[in-house]
């Protein structure tokens, strides 16, 4: 006959390892460390974010408390920055590859803030990417006019943000724009831009 005490810590461990026993943990362990990851994320950049995009079990939007004994919480904090990096890099692909200043004069304004295109910051209002060059706007020239580029017919900016618009249409809107940047020999002018809100 076993000792009760030992029937108590048996039935004690059966019930963490039941199924939903299980679930309830893990639910329970995905919430800390959802708030622990945005409380951090809100301390490095000085304000508050939106809260993440969450997937249980493959289920974009489904309840953590349904997540299986086995099941993934997936978390998604830099979907925005995801976009900005897939323009980032499509903006250098498609730039004249002349002397390669325009390929690398394209910079990022997180909430009008100049951020490293490296290390752009979740949770922003607004991405701005545009070029910081002169002559950029004879590249994506306003009022329909054809762009001044053999290499670019179609322009840089422009054709990018058409494509990005369709491809991250459930997660931000994306447009095509003009907006006013410091250039970098000094004055400013208003460039095409390519614009970046979160959905």
């Amino acid at each position: 006959m076993s000792d009760p005490f030992e029937r108590e810590i048996a039935l004690t461990l059966d019930e963490f390892t039941s199924p939903k026993a299980r679930s309830r943990m893990l639910a329970s362990f995905a919430r800390e460390q959802i708030a622990k990851t945005k409380a951090e994320n809100e301390l490095a950049i000085g304000r508050t974010i939106r809260p993440p995009r969450v997937s249980v079990d493959g289920k974009p939007g489904a309840s953590i408390g349904t997540v299986r004994p086995d099941g993934v919480v997936i978390a998604e904090f830099n979907i925005e920055t995801n976009a900005v990096a897939w323009v980032i890099r499509e903006l250098e692909l498609g730039s004249p590859k002349l002397s390669g200043a325009y390929r690398s004069s394209h910079v990022v304004f997180a909430d009008g803030v100049e951020v490293s295109p490296d290390k752009v910051p979740t949770g922003a209002a607004e991405y701005v990417i545009v070029s910081d060059l002169p002559y950029a706007k004879k590249l994506d020239p306003k009022d329909g006019l054809p762009a001044r580029s053999k290499q670019a017919p179609k322009g840089v900016y422009a054709a990018v943000a058409a494509v990005a618009a369709r491809r991250f249409d459930d997660e931000a809107t994306v447009r095509f724009t003009f907006r006013e940047v410091p250039l970098r020999k000094g004055g400013s002018a208003r460039n095409p831009a390519i614009v970046i809100r979160p959905v």
